[in-house]
């Protein structure tokens, strides 16, 4: 059965928030800051409990994530509408395991009006998978250098791409470039190009603030213009 999105529930404050998303170092300690999201419980974690915003953002992580990539992303897209939130999942499992547990969780936050999602490499595949789960809420999901189209996943956890989204959904993909992502360099097949017709894609350039741009940091890239779509 999906879980529906219902806009009259009660607020429910999460009990395993425990970070705030401004106290996080996206500079000089970063790496500490990186744990600091990587030790949080598994479950969606509110990263602005004083704001009761009807808009919230949602990061996802992938496989290998060390925390602190996604510091400044979250901090640069956060605005005065937006809720900023983390969901922590076992990514030792397959991405279908985890689905129940973060619509539960959403579902329980009163009034939301829009839904951003964020999910990057492992954590688009998983991201995915909401693309006809959520309901009712206008939502966007981005899914960032994502393995869409793994023939690994496809083979160990019978994972295929949804076939159709629901209508209150926006889908982008913001793909690397193959040859240089150090994920997916090594693959004989580009596993972030799927078909699918309802999504538009964004194809990231090859340098970023003067640097190549690989896997870790296309999460920033998007954030600085995530802008570009709207």
């Amino acid at each position: 059965m999906k879980v529906y999105l219902l806009l009259t529930l009660t607020f429910f404050s999460f009990d395993l928030i425990s970070q705030n998303l401004y106290e996080l170092d996206p500079n000089k300690n970063y790496l500490d800051s990186g744990k600091k999201l990587m030790n949080l419980n598994f479950g969606l974690h509110n990263l602005e409990q004083n704001s009761k915003n009807t808009e919230i953002l949602i990061g996802i992580h992938g496989g290998d994530s060390r925390g602190f990539e996604w510091i400044y992303p979250l901090q640069k897209i956060d605005d005065d509408k937006m809720n900023t939130y983390f969901f922590r999942w076992d990514t030792t499992k397959c991405p279908q395991e985890s689905i129940p547990l973060i619509m539960n969780e959403i579902s329980k936050i009163e009034g939301i009006k829009k839904i951003t999602i964020l999910g990057h490499s492992f954590g688009g595949v998983f991201a995915s998978l909401l693309l006809n789960e959520i309901n009712q809420v206008k939502t966007d999901i981005h899914v960032i250098a994502s393995p869409l189209a793994s023939k690994d996943l496809e083979k160990y956890c019978d994972y295929t791409h949804p076939k159709i989204k629901n209508e209150n959904i926006s889908y982008f993909q913001w793909r690397t470039i193959q040859k240089i992502d150090f994920a997916f360099n090594n693959l004989d097949y580009d596993p972030q190009v799927i078909d699918f017709k309802e999504s538009s894609v964004i194809r990231l350039p090859e340098k970023y603030r003067g640097n190549r741009l690989g896997h870790l940091w296309s999460i920033s890239w998007v954030a600085d213009n995530i802008d570009i779509i709207n």
